[in-house]
């Protein structure tokens, strides 16, 4: 294989389907590194990049090209694969490694990125698959090799999904207050991120876990998967359902939907002093009388991805005990365009992996 050339699948204009192009590379300089991509996970969001932007509310949609991103888009963060080339002062990984990269670049070098917060670098963020070259390809250029976590037993395909899947649930479960074996948490929307929450809570939390997704299918599998019941939110009085069968006693909800009625939703079934962690960014505007936050004393948190440090921590613990495995489905890179309208149509469950070497 010739790793001084890139095939990738993107897109040229925004809302257009990804093609097929290649591209040059140099050879790695400094801390840079090669990865040739074996796996990628597909991610919800890419969706929002495809279109060019996030649902603000009001009719408002921001604008990734306003904010500097650049035509034409390689999309995919999700990536794992192998070394394939190091540059000089490379010194942490060697060729061959098998590895997973973590894809929010930082500049490195401010409190925050040395932190292990690279996500939200307030100097220089920039993103894999969004304003540098992603997965969607048999190459990555990876500018740093404190980006890669070495997969060490894990599977492949399902180590991929932990550079964004995997952390991004992870993140939202940590921002919890620890729940105790009374506690319910509502897992609002069951999707890849969803369903791996559900699968993380069960692990390393004693809550009871109430799940709450329109799909059926995605009920189904969130109750296969330990949760102790499931509902449609877009039945009547589906607050009123999760707070019934949780007596009244959710503690939080992690929405990873992240739009107007899950919100609604969410604020609405946890308990006074219960926490609304907000994940996805299906978007819209929040609309709640202000006097209820110290009146129920409500607490609202964002949360966006992990850092650095959560991922080699969920990677590390995925090899000390057994996590619930949510279902992937694999599929040829070349059917990229179809993956991505099965997903916007709802017809995922659990996590799409794309594979640039598969037929």
């Amino acid at each position: 294989m010739n790793y001084r050339c890139a095939h990738r699948w993107a897109f040229t204009q925004w809302g257009g389907a990804l093609a097929e192009k290649s591209d040059e590379l140099a050879a790695p300089a400094g801390h840079e590194v090669t990865v040739r991509v074996t796996h990628c996970g597909m991610c919800h969001s890419d969706l929002h990049i495809q279109i060019g932007g996030f649902d603000m509310g009001g009719g408002k949609l921001s604008s990734l090209e306003r904010s500097g991103t650049k035509l034409p888009v390689t999309m995919g963060h999700e990536i794992g694969g192998e070394v394939v080339e190091i540059g000089p002062d490379v010194s942490s990984v060697k060729v061959g490694d098998k590895v997973v990269v973590y894809p929010w670049i930082g500049c490195g070098e401010c409190p925050t990125c040395l932190a292990g917060n690279d996500h939200t670098c307030p100097r220089a963020m920039r993103n894999l698959g969004l304003q540098a070259p992603g997965g969607y390809a048999d190459l990555a250029r990876v500018p740093h090799e404190r980006y890669l976590v070495p997969i060490g037993t894990l599977e492949p395909a399902r180590a991929a999904t932990f550079a964004c899947a995997g952390i991004t649930a992870y993140g939202a479960v940590q921002k919890l207050a620890p729940p105790t074996a009374e506690d319910y948490v509502a897992v609002v929307g069951c999707g890849g991120v969803g369903m791996t929450a559900v699968a993380l809570l069960l692990a390393t939390t004693k809550a009871k876990v109430i799940a709450v997704d329109p799909d059926p299918a995605k009920r189904e599998a969130a109750l296969k998967y330990g949760a102790v019941a499931a509902f449609d939110p877009t039945q009547a009085d589906a607050a009123k359902a999760v707070i019934k069968a949780a007596g009244g006693n959710v503690a939080g909800a992690l929405d990873f939907v992240g739009s107007e009625s899950s919100v609604a939703l969410s604020t609405g079934v946890v308990r006074r002093g219960g926490q609304v962690v907000i994940v996805g960014l299906f978007g819209g505007e929040l609309r709640m009388p202000l006097p209820m936050f110290p009146l129920r004393g409500l607490q609202i948190i964002g949360s966006y991805v992990a850092g650095l440090n959560e991922l080699r921590e969920l990677m590390a613990l995925a090899q000390r005990i057994e996590l619930p495995q949510i279902p992937l489905t694999l599929r040829p890179l070349k059917d990229v365009n179809q993956a991505l309208d099965d997903l916007a149509k709802g017809r995922v469950v659990g996590r799409v992996v794309l594979q640039p070497d598969a037929a």
